[in-house]
């Protein structure tokens, strides 16, 4: 059984309605010239920010969404373990910030965590900067709208900007325990995140102070996963 990060959505079956909202989501447009209102604090880093990311346009629809690891089944949820759940308090790196996704590993913990899309789509922004490199996938969607995927804690990261993916291209790998620990911290996990927009480019990860403003820019990854795995 999989821990209480996850238990709200394998409880039970989500209806159809549930998965449909994931498809019709209050999307800002992709482009760099349009901003929805921002705090102070995500403004000022989003100008930093933004020199990371590359506007793209997905080749196909995300019709089909996995786990992002390589496991037997990845739409069984019970596969993966979730160290850290959606919206937490976090009191490292800015004191007071909201957990803006899930950290997961295979249940079956293995030394070398080779990390993959959670669907088709493309790269749209790879920060560079250890031990918090980060890679987001752009989707777009039945209606045309967009949403993000994000996977943070890589090691060593095997895309560029602009490239198409799918569900099967390596994204990059995971820190070992004795990698992670030359960080001083616990970053052998993948933080994992589903974005609703993408004009803080990746700083609302770490400067969301409220659960409002934190869901103005993210789904919990665990009730979307809830809502379009095996749909």
């Amino acid at each position: 059984m999989i821990i209480a990060g996850l238990c709200c959505c394998t409880s039970h079956r989500p209806d159809r309605n549930t998965a449909e909202a994931f498809n019709h989501p209050e999307i800002l447009p992709d482009t760099i010239l349009e901003v929805l209102p921002q705090s102070d604090s995500i403004k000022k880093y989003s100008e930093r920010m933004k020199r990371f990311y590359r506007f793209t346009q997905p080749a196909k629809i995300t019709s089909e969404w996995f786990i992002p690891f390589d496991l037997p089944d990845r739409s069984d949820l019970k596969s993966i373990r979730v160290i850290s759940g959606y919206g937490t308090y976090r009191s490292g790196f800015v004191k007071g910030h909201r957990h803006s996704g899930i950290d997961i590993v295979p249940a079956e913990y293995k030394d070398s965590i080779v990390v993959y899309p959670a669907g088709a789509g493309t790269i749209c922004l790879i920060r560079p900067a250890a031990p918090n490199k980060t890679v987001i996938v752009k989707h777009r969607l039945n209606d045309s709208t967009v949403i993000y995927s994000s996977y943070i804690h890589l090691k060593d990261i095997y895309v560029k900007n602009g490239q198409e993916v799918n569900q099967n291209t390596r994204l990059g790998v995971l820190y070992s325990k004795a990698e992670a620990g030359e960080y001083n911290g616990d970053y052998d996990h993948l933080h994992f995140e589903i974005k609703k927009r993408i004009d803080d480019y990746c700083c609302a990860s770490w400067l969301c102070m409220s659960p409002e403003e934190l869901d103005e820019y993210f789904y919990n990854p665990s009730d979307f996963w809830g809502s379009v795995l095996n749909q």
